[in-house]
């Protein structure tokens, strides 16, 4: 999602740009690239040849080889990397790291755009900011763990709220189906572009502590934080510290979980707790990271 809200502001701008990638197993992120605007879309970077005197390339990976040949810097006008603490050690003339520390380099020279003013939130939601409802109504919860849910996190965190006997709706975004094993409060709904709609008017988001949940601090929602893969820490640990979200929890080395079932029955007993934790977090991620890094980039 980072490299899309960066994606989306350059084609608003009308710049040419092409995504190079294979996607597998999120059609709904296959649907989000091919309707994005991108002037071609390449599975292979075989079939893309840039041109030096002209291309920008973007690079957002953890897997590719620091010596592909894609990456031969004379092959491009500039290269620009979206860095965390996982990234390899990409050769490139700027680096992007979208997280809260705008003191972090990695060890590295490389000039480096960091901290909430460059963290790629998408635009087009500058228009979904919460507005909190006093109005009584049935708590609404959305439980999602990235974009397929890997990790199985998602039932997890739905058998502890199936212990709670109050009366709530629970939305689980999954590749996996589990309707049988939960009650008539729970609903299944795939990864996709409901999710975008469905969080309009909800109380609560339980999730891991990616970009996306900076998107979702962004948009004023209460948000619960569990830390599923290592270059999550960072985030997990300050949101947690700042006290603008729940820490729930991290996942263990041996792929189970260690919730805290305390803290997430208070996320749903206590709307106090919840409207203190938007409180905190109001302002502290705007929209207009994407466009800042925009910015930098065509002025390389």
């Amino acid at each position: 999602m980072r490299s899309s809200a960066i994606a989306e502001e350059l084609i608003d701008r009308g710049k040419h740009v092409i995504f190079v990638g294979q996607i597998s197993e999120l059609p709904w992120v296959e649907e989000r690239v091919a309707s994005l605007g991108f002037t071609h879309v390449y599975d292979d970077s075989n079939e893309f040849n840039p041109n030096p005197s002209t291309d920008i390339l973007i690079l957002d990976s953890y897997k590719i080889d620091i010596d592909d040949a894609f990456l031969t810097p004379e092959k491009w006008l500039h290269i620009v990397v979206i860095v965390d603490e996982l990234t390899p050690s990409y050769r490139c003339t700027v680096r992007i790291h979208p997280g809260l520390d705008s003191g972090w380099t990695g060890n590295s020279n490389t000039p480096i755009l960091a901290g909430p003013k460059y963290i790629p939130i998408r635009s087009t939601l500058s228009s979904d900011v919460q507005i909190s409802s006093d109005a009584p109504h049935d708590l609404r919860i959305i439980v999602v763990a990235g974009g397929s849910d890997p990790y199985g996190l998602v039932f997890e965190i739905a058998k502890i709220l199936a212990k709670i006997p109050d009366q709530f709706e629970v939305y689980l975004f999954s590749k996996f189906n589990f309707d049988s094993a939960l009650d008539s409060r729970f609903h299944h709904i795939k990864v996709g572009q409901q999710l975008d709609e469905l969080i309009k008017g909800v109380d609560l988001v339980l999730t891991t502590a990616s970009t996306s949940s900076l998107e979702f601090l962004a948009r004023g929602l209460c948000v619960g934080l569990v830390c599923a893969v290592d270059n999550q820490r960072q985030n997990y640990d300050t949101l947690g510290k700042l006290g603008v979200a729940a820490q729930l929890g991290l996942r263990n080395l041996d792929n189970s979980w260690n919730l805290d079932e305390q803290k997430i029955y208070s996320l749903v007993a206590s709307s106090e707790f919840r409207r203190n934790l938007i409180s905190r977090g109001a302002g502290l991620v705007d929209f207009n990271g994407a466009s800042r890094i925009v910015d930098v980039i065509t002025t390389l």
